[in-house]
């Protein structure tokens, strides 16, 4: 089973080549590596175009943004299984064996994943709820460096520009699920998560700092996925209710 790694990069070419290295040292190499540089402004462009690797397929497009960058680089992708890797975080050398493995052996899993390290400005365990069906619902709890089925992301929309707070991670893995599919969570840290001094270096430091727009793109998968929220009728009524009092401030 290959396995296509796609990697957005907005500003984040310095961090390109750490990246690369934790991929091209797997133990499982039947992969290929799909970069797409989402309209950088810095020298992100200068920085791709110095690889020379036939595994790699580098892609420049104007800025839209990671979720139309990823389903570019899908579209691009010759693999069975997607690993989403963001450009500055890395993986353990077992993980793609472990999630093929996966895969091969339970034919109905979805989403495969693992536990996460922080590296960089902070180290230590990313601490997440272990995953549950409501778990997931509540919040999400699936971190974004993780793999699936091309054939499953056809079935879908793929990672949603409707999410305009962000979360679109979030928003595909609710479709994965809504198709029936199982999780899977590896219970031991295989993907390394970058933290920064600076909060404003990365996307999802800069959304932490605004709780209110947590909440709303949490609302929007909620109102993406409603019937899937059903399922747990006081779960969907807490969300029902938190809808209506943040609605008026949700594009229409």
């Amino acid at each position: 089973m290959k396995v296509s790694v796609i990697t957005p990069c907005f500003n984040h070419g310095k961090y390109i080549g750490e990246m690369l290295d934790s991929v091209m040292n797997q133990s499982y190499q039947d992969f290929e590596v799909i970069i797409v540089n989402d309209g950088s402004t810095d020298d992100t462009a200068q920085i791709l175009n110095t690889i020379a690797n036939e595994r790699v397929t580098i892609y420049h497009t104007t800025n839209h943004g990671p979720a139309v960058a990823r389903n570019f680089a899908i579209h691009q992708a010759k693999g069975s299984i997607i690993l989403n890797l963001d450009a500055d975080d890395m993986i353990a050398p077992t993980f793609l064996e472990k999630c093929v493995n996966i895969f091969h052996n339970q034919p109905n899993t979805g989403i495969v994943y693992g536990d996460c390290e922080f590296f960089g400005a902070t180290t230590g365990p990313f601490l997440l709820p272990a995953y549950s069906f409501e778990t997931m619902l509540r919040a999400n709890c699936i971190v974004a460096n993780a793999c699936f089925l091309k054939s499953d992301w056809l079935k879908t929309e793929g990672y949603s520009t409707a999410m305009t707070y962000g979360y679109e991670d979030f928003d595909f893995w609710l479709s994965i699920i809504e198709l029936g599919r199982e999780v899977f969570q590896i219970k031991e840290p295989l993907v390394y998560y970058r933290t920064y001094e600076n909060p404003e270096e990365s996307r999802s430091g800069r959304r932490k700092q605004d709780p209110l727009k947590v909440q709303k793109a949490i609302i929007q998968a909620f109102q993406r996925h409603k019937k899937l929220y059903s399922s747990i009728a006081p779960l969907y009524e807490q969300f029902a209710e938190l809808e209506k009092k943040i609605y008026p401030a949700l594009p229409a």
